[in-house]
């Protein structure tokens, strides 16, 4: 038989139910590109991305411009996909330290300051210009590497930037000795965290979650060429502690993220 205590402790319990924590893919591309060569040089269509969030429960998606020679106007492509599905996606910036040197400093902060965005991606090796205008405006780098190395060159000198390292490493585990050493950076610098996306050989995400441990690994899918359904059941494949697991599907970046990204 209900009665007002029965009714009452219901509706103090369906709030809580509401509240569990969020699922961020941290690594998709979205928006137009020039290079008509092959589908994820040509678009990022968001609608799929959007159709493997529902489908796998994910609520958040980071999304950045596919390859461009500039990203002035990819950037402000990706800042208006974020206002057309405002609560589903968190922008990045991408820019290359080669061809836009000298024009990155003011590009970035209108870019996060006015736009809106959150983080920047890079495939370039940083440059002074870019390092220190990120560490002045506070948002993280998400960096695939060409070599792992690279990260002993700017991770120690500067300290206050969150380095996150794509597809731990080495895309598709092309050479898997990168995802060792990946690890291995991890584990030495506080501020390199590793994404996990596109990692083939599944065994190198066991090594990561063992030996650099869950509060360094950032779910990621690389979407939406590769489907984030798989790499997020890649991540449920870990079989990690509920609290470590939601630190890699969505507390970790939420860390790293300005405050009020989400």
């Amino acid at each position: 038989m209900l009665n007002r205590r029965t009714l009452l402790s219901g509706a103090m319990a369906a709030p809580l139910a509401q509240s569990k924590p969020l699922v961020i893919d941290a690594h998709c591309h979205a928006g137009s590109g020039q290079a008509m060569s092959a589908p994820w040089t040509t678009r990022g269509d968001p609608e799929v991305t959007l159709r493997h969030m529902e489908e796998a429960g994910i609520d958040r998606t980071v999304i950045f411009p596919i390859s461009n020679d500039e990203y002035e106007k990819p950037n402000q492509e990706v800042a208006e996909i974020c206002g057309r599905y405002p609560g589903k996606f968190i922008g990045f910036a991408k820019h290359d330290p080669r061809t836009e040197a000298g024009r990155i400093r003011a590009m970035l902060r209108r870019e996060v300051e006015s736009l809106g965005l959150k983080g920047l991606k890079l495939h370039r090796l940083p440059t002074r210009e870019v390092l220190d205008t990120v560490a002045e405006l506070g948002i993280p780098i998400l960096y695939h590497p060409e070599k792992v190395a690279n990260f002993h060159m700017i991770a120690s000198e500067y300290p206050r930037i969150p380095f996150i390292m794509a597809h731990l490493g080495n895309f598709a585990s092309h050479d898997w000795t990168e995802h060792i050493a990946a690890i291995s950076v991890a584990r030495q610098y506080p501020n390199v965290y590793l994404d996990t996306s596109s990692v083939v050989f599944f065994k190198f995400l066991e090594m990561a979650a063992r030996d650099a441990g869950p509060d360094k690994l950032v779910f990621g899918s690389d979407g939406p060429e590769l489907d984030s359904r798989v790499e997020l059941y890649k991540v449920k494949l870990l079989k990690l502690a509920p609290a470590d697991e939601q630190k890699v599907l969505g507390g970790n970046i939420l860390r790293l993220l300005p405050k009020g990204s989400v």
